[in-house]
């Protein structure tokens, strides 16, 4: 199954936003989203989620979103915002139960304090959410959007996860840990569409990639084909150095030198 944007535009007021985009993201792959800031990363995210108002279309296991109810698409996939607030003080374990509610496990009671095992703070469960570090925060929602779809794949259809720079207030060691438990859902039949800056990171990850640039798609297709000397360039207007160090072969970006 999969998770199709076709010719997706955003208009903000007389500002086009995205320009036709479309890509195909399969389940049992993570799908990454780079480009530089504005080129309209979490645009082309929030229209996937039905948050922003789109033309064209987004088909999620073959269904169009456009006409499908909140909570059927609550039992498809969860979402992880670049920030969350929270106005209220609820305990860390709180916060993981309303990603319970709004899914498909909703009879399981040990869902919670398993995801946060999941992202290393169920030491932390009792405490009040704004007492936590940015980057605890950030696994805190992360360990919610794994309640929600808790299971990659239920009655033979595929969970999503869509993630919004899920990593962006990480330190390394945790940046691997949420990307390996993106890829394990993969892995495991679910899909993961996820924005994402480090080129890097996204190199070691993902299966496909999308690069965008000024709210259009330059390149989509198998990491190693897209992540370019020319496209990257391109698309950041800063001459980058795609290299392979021995032996795997898994590429790496380098700056090389800023243009002019």
């Amino acid at each position: 199954m999969t998770l199709i944007a076709e010719d997706i535009r955003v208009v903000h007021g007389r500002h086009e936003a995205l320009s036709g985009v479309s890509l195909h993201a399969a389940a049992g792959e993570v799908t990454a989203i780079v480009g530089p800031n504005g080129s309209g990363k979490s645009t082309l995210l929030g229209a996937m989620t039905a948050s922003l108002p789109y033309r064209g279309r987004v088909i999620l296991n073959g269904s169009d979103i456009a006409t499908a109810k909140a909570w059927e698409l609550a039992a498809q996939r969860a979402v992880l915002p670049q920030t969350s607030r929270l106005a209220f003080p609820f305990s860390v374990i709180e916060v993981v139960r309303l990603g319970l509610q709004a899914g498909t496990a909703g009879d399981r009671p040990d869902v919670p304090i398993r995801a946060l095992e999941r992202v290393g703070l169920a030491h932390h469960a009792d405490r009040r959410f704004q007492e936590l570090s940015g980057g605890e925060a950030q696994r805190v929602m992360l360990a919610r959007v794994l309640a929600q779809v808790w299971e990659p794949v239920e009655d033979g259809q595929p969970r999503w996860l869509l993630l919004d720079e899920p990593v962006s207030s990480l330190d390394i060691a945790h940046q691997l840990q949420v990307m390996d438990i993106a890829r394990s859902f993969a892995r495991t039949g679910g899909g993961v569409i996820a924005v994402m800056h480090d080129l890097n990171l996204t190199a070691l990850y993902a299966d496909r990639l999308a690069v965008l640039s000024k709210g259009q798609c330059l390149s989509f297709g198998r990491t190693a084909d897209v992540l370019t000397d020319k496209i990257l360039s391109r698309a950041y207007g800063c001459s980058l150095r795609v290299s392979t160090p021995p032996p795997a072969g898994d590429p790496y970006i380098l700056p090389h030198a800023a243009s002019p």
